[in-house]
């Protein structure tokens, strides 16, 4: 299906130090002169670092863009980078390809003042400190490799690297199976809450999104497609959301879906915001009704989400449920939106808002993504009986 040679031949060649330099660094699962350094660290009392220290100063340097300061990569650059997985190449002209960087200049220039990496605006460039030419073969830096790894001597090194080349932090996944994904993302799938707050309190970007092959929709990734002008990946719009690991994109939505509620509540007490959406307009409380989690819909409906944000196929989170044939949700999700009036012993009096579920819209015509609709005519017939 799609690049699955491509992906399979730049996951096989990972942690080979003849397919890229970095692996002589710290290679996946163990080994690596870093990680050597750190195994022999972590042995001594008191632990000494001096020689760590010294290495990574010495040789990770030269890997970095500006010895660690980082580099304001235009996304169209990073777009031409990522589509070099794909079996289709997007066709672009010389004219076109200036005119995007014209405009990551424009932006990095207005915005030098204000450089917050949390910041939600559609920029065009991204932050980055590990040189592109010198990733892992599926786009990866020191750090991913760390994370991915999940021991304590990994994770030690990393605190170690973060240290010293603070800009590392951000550096997201460049190749087209895992584009995108960071290091606060990976934190979140090891369910490793305390890390989750380390990389939160030292700048990591609770808003940077994985849209990478591996997090798309099964049914969505033959379709995918690159835009010089924006980083996300073009899709079809019809999907049946089914994905081993499509967990929504933003680090809040990946917490979420997983259930992991302290990583849930230590992005939200960081300013995490719970109604961005992603690639199909999902905010957390569509995939909280994808994944069928009750209790998470409910600690994030009562942190700001909202009920009425539309999908990409014009779906509430309520709609969607219908579509889904997610009976328990619906019901739940109904709940939530009724407005009680009064209760008297066991009786309740409530209202229910009809926008998203009768079958008639405010002007008169016919709402064929009301859940009424989708219910009788779609595939949910389960929510009938």
């Amino acid at each position: 299906m799609g690049n699955t040679s491509v992906v399979a031949s730049g996951v096989k060649a990972q942690g080979d130090v003849a397919a890229s330099e970095l692996y002589s660094l710290v290679a996946l699962g163990d080994g690596g002169e870093l990680f050597e350094l750190a195994k022999e660290a972590m042995k001594s009392v008191p632990r000494d670092y001096t020689k760590l220290d010294q290495v990574i100063l010495t040789k990770v340097k030269k890997f970095l863009y500006a010895g660690g300061e980082g580099r304001k990569v235009p996304i169209a650059e990073l777009v031409q980078f990522r589509n070099r997985d794909r079996e289709t190449s997007i066709k672009i002209s010389k004219d076109k390809q200036k005119k995007a960087n014209d405009l990551a200049m424009l932006d990095i220039l207005t915005q030098q003042d204000d450089d917050v990496p949390n910041k939600q605006a559609d920029r065009k460039y991204r932050l980055q400190c590990w040189d592109l030419d010198k990733r892992g073969t599926v786009g990866e830096s020191i750090l991913h490799l760390c994370m991915l790894s999940a021991t304590q001597i990994h994770f030690d090194l990393a605190k170690r690297l973060i240290q010293f080349f603070p800009n590392l932090i951000n550096d997201i996944y460049l190749g087209e199976e895992y584009y995108g994904e960071s290091v606060l993302h990976i934190a979140i799938v090891n369910e490793d809450p305390a890390m989750v707050k380390f990389l939160l309190d030292r700048g990591a970007d609770y808003h940077v999104r994985a849209c990478g092959n591996f997090f798309c929709p099964d049914d969505q990734k033959a379709s995918r497609t690159d835009c010089l002008e924006h980083e996300w990946v073009n899709v079809c719009e019809n999907t049946n959301y089914d994905g081993y690991v499509y967990w929504g994109e933003y680090p809040l939505s990946f917490a979420a879906c997983l259930g992991q509620e302290e990583c849930v509540r230590l992005l939200l007490a960081k300013g995490a915001d719970p109604n961005l959406q992603d690639t199909n307009g999902n905010t957390v409380l569509h995939m909280l009704v994808i994944h069928d989690k009750k209790s998470m819909f409910d600690l994030i409906l009562n942190n700001g989400g909202r009920l009425d944000i539309k999908n990409r196929r014009e779906l509430t989170p309520l709609t969607l449920a219908g579509k889904l044939a997610r009976k328990d949700m619906y019901e739940h999700v109904l709940e939530k939106e009724r407005q009680v009036f009064w209760i008297y012993g066991t009786v309740t009096c409530a209202g229910y808002p009809l926008a998203s579920i009768d079958t008639i819209s405010p002007s008169g015509e016919i709402n064929h993504t009301s859940a009424l609709n989708l219910i009788v005519y779609g595939v949910s017939r389960i929510l009938l009986r």
